[in-house]
C-alpha cells in the first residue's frame, strides 16, 4: 500500500492539477452535493457523511453531514488511504487497523469507529478523494450489498456533478466575453457600418410595433433575399429551418423584450442550408418600453461546417474503433459524414470494376428521403464511371444540367438526387470504394470539403482492411492453436509409450500431470487467440483439472496474463495442488485452501503478488530432498521476482510476486 507520507509524486501532481481544474476547492456550499451526503447518511445508516477532496497538506469538505470542520490536516485524513484503490475501502474498527488507530479523530474527539469511503475517480482516471460515511462504533459487518452499490453510484454522481460545474463555469466565461464584444459592437455601430458592409456583417432594424425589418445590403444578400428598403421580419423568420425556430426573435418576444440578443440559427436558401450569427439589443423609449430592435448578422457557414468537418473525423477514429463489421462501419461513418455536409444521404459503396457495379451498404438519409441500398449498375446513372475509374472524384452541382448525366437525369431524380459527389478510394491502384454524398437541393462545395470527404474514404478503407487482417490473424491463430493442442496429444501419447517400462511409476505419473497442466493452460490461451487469459480462468481450470476446487477458496481482483505467464502460473498451481492433495492440507476430509492476489502499485513498477494457505491439515515439514516439483515452485512466477515458502503450523503458505508486466507479455 502507498504511503502518503512520502506520496508519489506523479500521482500528487495529476491529483491537484485535477482539483484545479474543476477551481471547487474552498468553493461555498451547493445544493447538489449537500443532497448528496445526506442520501449517503440515509443509505448507509451513519451520523456522519462527507464530500472530502486530498491536497498536498490537507483534505477539504465539500459537503458534509455530522461534522464541524470543513478541513482537516492530512495527519488526520482516513479518505487519503482511499486514494490507493478504484474500488471501495471499508474499515469495520479504526482503532484496529494500523493505518488509522494512531489517528487523533479516532484516538479523541469525535472518537470516529468506522469507515467506508468511495473514491472519486475523475474521467481521466485521477483519484481526487472520496465519497465516505463515518461512524462511532465499529461495525464488524461493514456495508451491506446495497449500501456499497449505493455509495459507489453517489459517488459516480459527484464527479458528473464536477464535470457539469466545469462546464458551466466555461460557458459563463464565453457567455461573458461573447457579451463583452456585443456591447462594444452595439457602440461603435454607427461609426463602422461601411466596414462591417465590407467585412460581411449585414445590419437590420426591426420597427416592433409595425413588425417591419430594414435591412443593409449585406443583410439581404445573406439572407439570400433581392436587395430592398424593407421586408415584414416575419417573412425572414420563415426562412428559419424547423429545427432551429424558436432561437430567433418574433413580435411577442420583441415586444416585452424577452428575444434573446445573441443567437445562432439555420436558415434555408435557394442555396441550401446557411448558418447565421444574429447579435441584437433593444432602443427603448422615455418609459423604458423597447421600440426597435437592431443588430447585426453574418454568414459563420464556413466556420460552422469546419468545425463540424474536424470533430466528424475525431469522432470517426473513435466509432471504428469499436465496430468489427463492414456494415456497422459504413453506417456510423456515413451518419457522421452526412451531418458534417447538411447532406440529404451519405455513404459508401463497394465496387466491382469489372462488371461496373457498386453494391451500397446501409447509408445515413434525411427525413423522407428513400435508402438507395443495394446493387447498382454505375452505367444506369450516366458516364461519371468514367473519371471514377481513373481516380477523378466527381462533382456535380445539378445532374440535370451536367453532360455526364443529363441523359439519365430523371432517374437520379426518382432517388432524391440533384447534387451528386462521389470519391473513389483506390486500392492499390484499383477503384474499390466509392465515398458518396448526396443533396436533393443546391449545395456549393468546396474543395476543403473534398478533401474532408476523401480523407473519410481513406479511413473507411483502412479500419475495413484492419478488421479483414484481424479476422484472417483470427483463423491463422485458432489453426496454429490447434495443431499445438494435436501435437501436446501427441506428446503425451508418445510419452506414454515410451515411459511404460519405468518402474519409478510416482516420477512417470508427474511428468504426465505436468503435461496436462501444460495442455489446459494451452486451451485456455486457445479459447483467448493466444493473446491472454484471465488469472482465475487459470485457478479454476488447472484446480478443476485435480478435482478439488470445491476445497480452495479464491479471491483476488480481475487480472490477465499473457502466454509466458498464464503457462507459468499453470504449471505453479499444479504442483503446490499435487504436494497439498499428497501430503497437506487436501490430504484429508477437513483441510481447505484459500488461494489470493492483488496488484501493488501502477504503471511499469505494478507488482502482482499470489498467496497460497493450507489449513486443517496434518503438520508438515519442509521436505530435505527437493525435487524438480519443488523447485519449479520456488522459482516463482515466470522465473521472476520472488518466492517466500513457509511450513507454519496451520498449514503450508506460499508467496510469490513478480512485475505485472513481465507476466502480461504477449510473446516469450
Amino acid at each position: 500500500m502507498r504511503n502518503f507520507d512520502h506520496d508519489d509524486e506523479a500521482a500528487l501532481l495529476d491529483r491537484l492539477e485535477a482539483l484545479a481544474a474543476y477551481d471547487i476547492l474552498n468553493s461555498p456550499a451547493e445544493a447538489e452535493f449537500d443532497g448528496i451526503v445526506q442520501i449517503a447518511t440515509a443509505l448507509c445508516k451513519t451520523p456522519v457523511a462527507l464530500i472530502s477532496l486530498v491536497e498536498a497538506d490537507r483534505q477539504w469538505f465539500k459537503a458534509r453531514v455530522g461534522f464541524e470542520a470543513c478541513e482537516t490536516p492530512i495527519s488526520q485524513s482516513v479518505c487519503r488511504h482511499a486514494l490507493s484503490g478504484t474500488d471501495l475501502l471499508v474499515i469495520p474498527d479504526l482503532t484496529a487497523d494500523p493505518r488509522t488507530r494512531d489517528n487523533t479523530l479516532v484516538t479523541e474527539e469525535p472518537h470516529i469507529r468506522f469507515y467506508a469511503g468511495a473514491p472519486l475517480i475523475t474521467p481521466d482516471n485521477v483519484i481526487i478523494g472520496s465519497l465516505c460515511v463515518i461512524d462511532t462504533v465499529p461495525r464488524p459487518q461493514g456495508l451491506e450489498p446495497e449500501q456499497r452499490e449505493g455509495l459507489r453510484a453517489l459517488a459516480a454522481q459527484v464527479i458528473v456533478l464536477f464535470e457539469a460545474r466545469k462546464l458551466s463555469q466555461r460557458k459563463d466565461d464565453l457567455f461573458r466575453r461573447q457579451k463583452s464584444l456585443t456591447a462594444n459592437m452595439r457602440a461603435s455601430a454607427n461609426e463602422t457600418l461601411a466596414a462591417q458592409e465590407a467585412g460581411g456583417i449585414g445590419t437590420f432594424e426591426v420597427d416592433i410595433a409595425s413588425g417591419i425589418l430594414k435591412p443593409s445590403p449585406t443583410f439581404c444578400r445573406i439572407f439570400h433575399v433581392p436587395v430592398a428598403a424593407s421586408y415584414p421580419a416575419a417573412m425572414l423568420e420563415a426562412k428559419i429551418v424547423s429545427g432551429d425556430q424558436g432561437a430567433q426573435s418574433n413580435d411577442s418576444s420583441r415586444a416585452d423584450a424577452s428575444a434573446a440578443l445573441e443567437v445562432e440559427y439555420r436558415i434555408q436558401t435557394d442555396l441550401g442550408i446557411r448558418w447565421i450569427s444574429r447579435t441584437a439589443s433593444f432602443v427603448r423609449d422615455e418609459a423604458g418600453r423597447p421600440v426597435k430592435m437592431i443588430g447585426a448578422v453574418k454568414d459563420i457557414t464556413i466556420i460552422k461546417r469546419a468545425a463540424a468537418r474536424v470533430q466528424a473525423l475525431l469522432d470517426l477514429g473513435d466509432r471504428l474503433s469499436h465496430l468489427t463489421d463492414t456494415e456497422s462501419m459504413a453506417m456510423a461513418a456515413a451518419d457522421l459524414m452526412a451531418k458534417a455536409l447538411d447532406a440529404t444521404r451519405a455513404g459508401f459503396g463497394i465496387v466491382n470494376m469489372a462488371e461496373e457495379t457498386v453494391v451500397m451498404q446501409p447509408e445515413w438519409t434525411a427525413p423522407g428521403v428513400s435508402s438507395v441500398v443495394g446493387l447498382h449498375h454505375f452505367r444506369d446513372y450516366g458516364s461519371f464511371i468514367n473519371d471514377l475509374k481513373i481516380g477523378n472524384p466527381v462533382v456535380i452541382p445539378d445532374v440535370t444540367q451536367d453532360p455526364r448525366t443529363s441523359a439519365n437525369a430523371q432517374a437520379l431524380l426518382d432517388i432524391d438526387i440533384r447534387v451528386l459527389v462521389n470519391v473513389p478510394i483506390m486500392d492499390q491502384g484499383r477503384f474499390s470504394l466509392v465515398v458518396f454524398v448526396h443533396h436533393n437541393h443546391p449545395y456549393a462545395w468546396s474543395g476543403e470539403e473534398l478533401a474532408f470527404l476523401r480523407s473519410f474514404g481513406d479511413r473507411i478503407q483502412s479500419a475495413i482492411a484492419r478488421v479483414h487482417a484481424e479476422a484472417e490473424q483470427q483463423v491463422l491463430q485458432r489453426e496454429l492453436g490447434h495443431r499445438l493442442k494435436n501435437t501436446l496429444a501427441m506428446v503425451q501419447a508418445i510419452a506414454a509409450q515410451t515411459l511404460r517400462p519405468v518402474k519409478e511409476r510416482e516420477h512417470v505419473h508427474a511428468f504426465e500431470r505436468r503435461l496436462h497442466a501444460l495442455s489446459s493452460a494451452h486451451e485456455i490461451l486457445l479459447e483467448r487467440n493466444w493473446s491472454s487469459a484471465p488469472v482465475v480462468n487459470v485457478i479454476d481450470r488447472t484446480l478443476d483439472r485435480l478435482a478439488v476446487r470445491d476445497r480452495v477458496d479464491v479471491d483476488g481482483s480481475p487480472v490477465t496474463f499473457g502466454p509466458k505467464g498464464t503457462l507459468s502460473l499453470s504449471l505453479v498451481l499444479h504442483e503446490l495442488a499435487t504436494n497439498a492433495v499428497k501430503y497437506g492440507s487436501l490430504s484429508g476430509l477437513n483441510g481447505r485452501v484459500a488461494i489470493g492476489w492483488h496488484v501493488e502499485g501502477r504503471g511499469d513498477q505494478a507488482v502482482f503478488r499470489f498467496t497460497w494457505k493450507e489449513s486443517n491439515g496434518p503438520l508438515v515439514a519442509e521436505p530435505e530432498n527437493k525435487g524438480f516439483g519443488s523447485k519449479l515452485i520456488r522459482m516463482g512466477l515466470a522465473g521472476t521476482g520472488g518466492v517466500d515458502v513457509r511450513y507454519e503450523p496451520s498449514g503450508l503458505i506460499v508467496e510469490m510476486w513478480a512485475l505485472l508486466s513481465q507476466l502480461q507479455q504477449a510473446d516469450f
